[in-house]
């Protein structure tokens, strides 16, 4: 299993629906609204690294109201448990 966490940030007025629309992307096992530079938290989980960039770039990174994210992958094994 890899775990990779999204990094992103909403358009003005867009955080509530933004925020409905991402729980509910199969592989978004938490979403947490944050405060600071960025908006959200969002943790995937998948199979492997492709299936994570499949999540980011096909579901999350398109839905509307993003103004911009970044995916960061969990890389130290250790860490994954």
């Amino acid at each position: 299993m890899e775990t990779g966490y999204v990094l992103l940030a909403a358009r003005p007025g867009r955080k509530k629906p933004l925020f409905s629309r991402l729980k509910k992307v199969k592989g978004v096992t938490e979403a947490r609204l944050v405060i600071g530079t960025l908006d959200f938290v969002v943790k995937i989980e998948g199979e492997t690294i492709t299936e994570l960039e499949k999540i980011y770039f096909n579901d999350i990174d398109k839905i509307p109201g993003v103004a911009h994210s970044r995916l960061c992958l969990v890389a130290c094994p250790r860490t994954r448990k």
